[in-house]
C-alpha cells in the first residue's frame, strides 16, 4: 500500500558548506573563505554565494563546528567581583561593558559574563571554556577562578587590578584620592572618616586606616594608599581616622553614615570610594539632621549621575573617572593589538569640586 503523504513529510536535507560548492560549481575552500575569510573571495563571489545561501536556507557555518575547527570560540570573557543584577544596574560598571561591547560589535566578537560570586562555583569552569580571551575587572587577586583562569594562559587584560604579566587598564586611583582628602584638610576637616567598598571578600568591618589593608583588591588599596598619603602630609596621625567597609551601594553608604557616627559623632566629613557610597551618605546624613555640605562634606569617585536622575540632588565633590574609555581600551587591547609585549594603558581621572564640600563644621567662620 502506497503512502504518498509520508514523502511530504520527509525533511529537506539541511544544505552545508560542500552542498552549495557543489551547487555554483567552486571549492570548498572558496564557499568557506566566503564566510570565515572574506578578503580572500572576490565581492562578486562572495554575493553569488550568499544570495544562493539564502534560496537554500543556509545561514552560515556552525558555530560549534567552527570552534572545533579553529580552536576559537569567538567570545571573550569578562569577569568580575559582582553579581549580573549588580552589573547592569551599576551606572559605572554599565558603562564599562558599553565600551567593551562596542568594540566587540565592530569586531564581530561575543561576550561571555563572569561574576566570581555566582551560587555555583563550578559553573565557572563551563564559562571560561567558553571563551578566547579574558578582560578581568578590578577582581579579587586570591580568588581561584582568577588563579585558574590565569593559569589557561589565554589573552589576558586586566583592568583596575595589577597583574605585571599581562596588559592592564589602570586610572590615577591613588593621586586621585591624595587630592580628595587634601582638599578636605584645605576645608579645615581633621575630623574625617573613609567609606569603602570590601578590600578582600567577605570583609565589612571598621578599622584605622594604619590597619594592614592587603592588595587583594587592587582599587581598595591604592585609594587607601591615597588617603594615607594626604593625612601623612598633613601630620595627621593614620591611627585616628577611622576606615568603614560596606557593600558598594547607596544602602552600604547610608549604613556606613549609622555605623561611623555611632563611634564617632564629631565626624565632618565622609571621603566615599564610590559615588554610590557618597549618595548613600549624603541622603542618610540629611536624614539624620545633619545637613550637607553645612554640617557633614561628603565626596565619591566615579563621577556618575544621582541614581534614577534624582532632581535636586547635588552636585557630588567627588573624582571623575571614564569607564567607558576604559572599557573600550581594553577590548581594543585583547582583541585588536600586538600582545608580543604587556602594555600599561593609563586613563587619567580627574577631581570635581563640587557643592558637597565646605568649610568645617565648627572650624573658623563657621
Amino acid at each position: 500500500m502506497n503512502h504518498p503523504e509520508r514523502g511530504s513529510m520527509v525533511r529537506a536535507k539541511r544544505a552545508t558548506l560542500k552542498s552549495i560548492a557543489s551547487d555554483l560549481g567552486v571549492t570548498h575552500t572558496s564557499v568557506s573563505n566566503a564566510y570565515n575569510n572574506p578578503a580572500k573571495v572576490s565581492k562578486e563571489l562572495r554575493e553569488r554565494i550568499f544570495a544562493h545561501a539564502r534560496a537554500v536556507h543556509y545561514d552560515g557555518p556552525h558555530p560549534a563546528a567552527r570552534s572545533l575547527r579553529t580552536g576559537r570560540c569567538g567570545a571573550i570573557g569578562v569577569v568580575f567581583n559582582d553579581p549580573l543584577s549588580y552589573a547592569f544596574t551599576d551606572p559605572h560598571d554599565l558603562a564599562f561593558l558599553r565600551g567593551i561591547s562596542t568594540v566587540c560589535e565592530e569586531e564581530g566578537a561575543n561576550l561571555v559574563l563572569i561574576p566570581l560570586n555566582a551560587r555555583e562555583p563550578e559553573r565557572l569552569d563551563t564559562l571560561t571554556a567558553m571563551v578566547d580571551g579574558y578582560i578581568f575587572n578590578a577582581p579579587y587577586r586570591s580568588h581561584p577562578a582568577i588563579r585558574k583562569a590565569l593559569a589557561r594562559g589565554l589573552p589576558t587584560v586586566v583592568v583596575d587590578f595589577d597583574a605585571p604579566d599581562h596588559a592592564s587598564v589602570l586610572t590615577n586611583d591613588r593621586e586621585m584620592m591624595r587630592t580628595v582628602v587634601a582638599h578636605l584638610l584645605a576645608l579645615g576637616h581633621t575630623k574625617v572618616a573613609i567609606v569603602t567598598f570590601p578590600h578582600a571578600e567577605g570583609w565589612g568591618e571598621i578599622v584605622a586606616l594604619d590597619a594592614d589593608f592587603s592588595d587583594e583588591n587592587y582599587v581598595v588599596h591604592e585609594r587607601v594608599m591615597g588617603c594615607r598619603e594626604a593625612f601623612d602630609a598633613a601630620g595627621i596621625a593614620q591611627g585616628g581616622i577611622l576606615v568603614c567597609e560596606t557593600m558598594n551601594s547607596e544602602e552600604g553608604g547610608r549604613s556606613a553614615v549609622d555605623r561611623l557616627l555611632e563611634r564617632r559623632p564629631d565626624l565632618t566629613a565622609l571621603a566615599c570610594f564610590s559615588d554610590r557610597l557618597a549618595f548613600g551618605a549624603v541622603a542618610q546624613c540629611e536624614a539624620r539632621g545633619l545637613p550637607v555640605p553645612n554640617r557633614m562634606s561628603v565626596t565619591g569617585f566615579d563621577g556618575i549621575d544621582p541614581p534614577g536622575g534624582r532632581a535636586g540632588a547635588p552636585e557630588l565633590t567627588t573624582v571623575r573617572q571614564n569607564a567607558l574609555e576604559k572599557g573600550r581600551r581594553a577590548a581594543e587591547f585583547l582583541l585588536r593589538e600586538d600582545r608580543a609585549r604587556p602594555a600599561q594603558i593609563s586613563i587619567a581621572a580627574t577631581f570635581v569640586n563640587g557643592r558637597t564640600s565646605a568649610t568645617a563644621w565648627g572650624a573658623s567662620g563657621r
